[in-house]
Parts: C-alpha cells; sequence; structure tokens
C-alpha cells in the first residue's frame, strides 16, 4: 500500500478516528488505526469494541492495501510536519513509512487481518436530523446520564423514534431530562439505549452550521453518519424505566424566573452548598425567590430573585449542581418552576417551550 495525501486532511482524519482508540487495552491492536487504500480515497477506522469511528480521507492511490499504525505515535508525529503532502507506505514486514519532505519516520505497524472489522449495520429504523437539533438535544440530556456502572441501562440516553419525530431521554433517578426533537424524516420506530460515550463523541464530530446526521439503528446496534465520517457504536441492553410516570402530571405552585440572574445567585449559593452535599434551600415571600445555603466550615450565603408566583409560598430544597447543570442548557430568558410541596419532585421548562422538561428530587430540608 501507498498513498499521498494532504497533511491537514489526514491528520483531521486520523484524530477523529482516533477517538475509538482504547487509551489502556490488553490487546495492541486497539491501539492502532487501520488504513485502507481504495481507489481515490483513503478509509482511516478504530474501534475499542464498544465504538467504531471510521473516517474517509480523499488521497492519490499509488497502491492500494491497508495497514495498521499506532494512533497515538501518528497523531503525534503528523502533528509536527510542515503543511504540504504526506507519503504513506508499509513493507511487508508491517513496518509503515510515513515521509513528508525530508522527514521520514518509520513505525512499527500489525498485520491488518488482526484489526477487528467494524461491524455492518443491518438498519431495521433509520432517520435524518438536523446537525444542530441533533447537537442540541445532546447537549440537554447528556449531563443527566448516571455515572454508576451497575445500572448500565442508566449509563446511556434513551433515543424513542416515534411517528412524530425523536424524543431523548436521561436520568440517574435524582433527575430526568426529556428532549422532544423534530426529524427531517424517518422510517420505521424504536427504543434504543444508546451509551453515553457514543452520544458525546458523536457532538464532537458534527460540524456546526447547516447540514444532517443520517442515523440508521439495528437490533443491537446504532450507526451515525455525517459527511465523510461515521461512528458505529453497541446499544445498551435491557428495558429503560417508565420515565412517563416520573413526570407530575399535576401542581399547585408555578414559579417564574429569570434565567441568567438565577443562575448567578445558584452559582454563589453553591461556594457554599458544596461543603454541605451541595444543598441549597429555595422559599418564596410573595413575588421574591429566597436562596440559602449553610455550611459549618465555610458560613451561611443568602440570595434573593424576583419571581412571578402562583399559588402559595414554598420551601425546599435542591442540590445546586443539578440546578446549575439544567440552567446552562436552557436559552429563553425565564424559565418555569412547577412545584407541589416540598417532598415531591419539581418539574423545570424553558418559558413558552414544551420540548424539553426536566424533572428534579428535592434533598430533605434537615
Amino acid at each position: 500500500m501507498k498513498v499521498i495525501c494532504a497533511r491537514k486532511d489526514l491528520y483531521e482524519g486520523v484524530q477523529t478516528a482516533g477517538r475509538a482508540v482504547s487509551p489502556r487495552t490488553s490487546l495492541p491492536i486497539l491501539g492502532h488505526l487501520l488504513m485502507t487504500a481504495e481507489e481515490d480515497r483513503l478509509r482511516i477506522a478504530a474501534t475499542d469494541l464498544e465504538i467504531g469511528m471510521e473516517c474517509i480521507v480523499e488521497a492519490n492511490i499509488q497502491e492500494q492495501g491497508s495497514l495498521t499504525v499506532p494512533a497515538r505515535v501518528l497523531t503525534e508525529f503528523l502533528a509536527e510536519l510542515p503543511e504540504t503532502d504526506v507519503t504513506i507506505s508499509v513493507d511487508d514486514s508491517n513496518t509503515v513509512e510515513v515521509s513528508c519532505g525530508t522527514s521520514i519516520f518509520s513505525i512499527l505497524g500489525l498485520p491488518s487481518e488482526e484489526f477487528p472489522m467494524l461491524p455492518e449495520v443491518r438498519a431495521e429504523v433509520s432517520f435524518t436530523i438536523e446537525n444542530v437539533v441533533l447537537r442540541d438535544s445532546i447537549k440537554t440530556t447528556s449531563f443527566a446520564i448516571s455515572q454508576d456502572e451497575s445500572r448500565a441501562i442508566l449509563t446511556g440516553i434513551l433515543m424513542q423514534v416515534t411517528e412524530n419525530g425523536l424524543k431523548l431521554v436521561s436520568t440517574d433517578t435524582h433527575r430526568l431530562c426529556v428532549q422532544d426533537a423534530p426529524l427531517v424524516e424517518s422510517l420505521g420506530t424504536v427504543n434504543a439505549i444508546v451509551p453515553g460515550r457514543a452520544m458525546n463523541e458523536i457532538t464532537r464530530v458534527v460540524p456546526y452550521g447547516a447540514g444532517t446526521v443520517e442515523v440508521k439503528i439495528a437490533p443491537n446496534q446504532i450507526m451515525f453518519s455525517v459527511g465523510s465520517t461515521t461512528l458505529i457504536s453497541r446499544l445498551i441492553e435491557g428495558q429503560f424505566p417508565n420515565f412517563e410516570k416520573v413526570i407530575p402530571k399535576e401542581h399547585n405552585r408555578k414559579l417564574i424566573v429569570p434565567t441568567a440572574q438565577f443562575m448567578q445567585s445558584v452559582k454563589r449559593i453553591a461556594i457554599v452548598a458544596r461543603e454541605n452535599a451541595n444543598r441549597a434551600i429555595l422559599r418564596t415571600e410573595d413575588g421574591t425567590l429566597i436562596l440559602t445555603a449553610e455550611s459549618g466550615n465555610v458560613g451561611r450565603a443568602h440570595e434573593e430573585v424576583e419571581v412571578i408566583k402562583e399559588g402559595e409560598d414554598v420551601k425546599i430544597a435542591f442540590n445546586s449542581k443539578y440546578l446549575l447543570d439544567v440552567l446552562s442548557v436552557i436559552e429563553t430568558e425565564a424559565i418555569e418552576v412547577e412545584l407541589s410541596g416540598e417532598v415531591s419532585p419539581a418539574v423545570i421548562r424553558p418559558q413558552g417551550k414544551d420540548d424539553y422538561t426536566y424533572v428534579l428530587m428535592p434533598m430533605q430540608m434537615e
């Protein structure tokens, strides 16, 4: 195999595919990139057996074939090369030669036959979604993914595809995010739990601006295709909790709170609250929302925010970090907070929008 391609294109392809390389593995081949030269393009692939990434780079193919090369070493070398063409070739001993100008680098590769091929996704359900819609939908849900590996189902995002569109759901049992998103087109319906890592990686690949992402879902796998990049991931097996039952259907108190001011107040309160399990106390007095936090090691914090209140006054405690997480992704000027009492979950929504719901469990008042 022998190919010539622009350093910039090759470097970007290696960086993108390299996101799937396992940093720690007992299989040396999983630390490598598979490069395959065919016709007028170079395929660059990597996998850790959980997710796989493939990029296509335009290249001048001198000799078709394939090779594997250590991802970290090649990435570091390409980063230091000048902006000109790079030639890559391999000999019978699997030694990869990378040359650029007067620079020549020989890297010990492995037989390409040892590389685990990315699976073929035989799609039963597929859809197309706009770049910005997918990015924003993952942004508003991924922070609530559970980090508890003992409950694998909660370490992913439920992707519910219906005739009406797409619904993304995440929960760590302390809070729940539900985001509705429109689709450009779709075929079939399914409930699929996508690992959090795969969802976060696709946001790094999807470009800003106009464009679409094609998604194909098979019984055990999902594939995202955007431009010249493909990401394949296994799905998490199991039954996602019935999230509809968690969302309160009624409330007897409602607050309309200015988002930016509330967020700044919570940030200051959190400095004290973090020394006391992140506990922040919220209570209303007519049109004022009072936030307080106390710690025996730090002291006490007090903030006030003017709000619009419906119903009686309320006093309730929340985890300040969980409040900041949702406030950081809401872009409307105000939020609506629906409450039913100090031991009932709260529902937070962007004012005037019904496509996003955040359910937050309260903390004990102490």
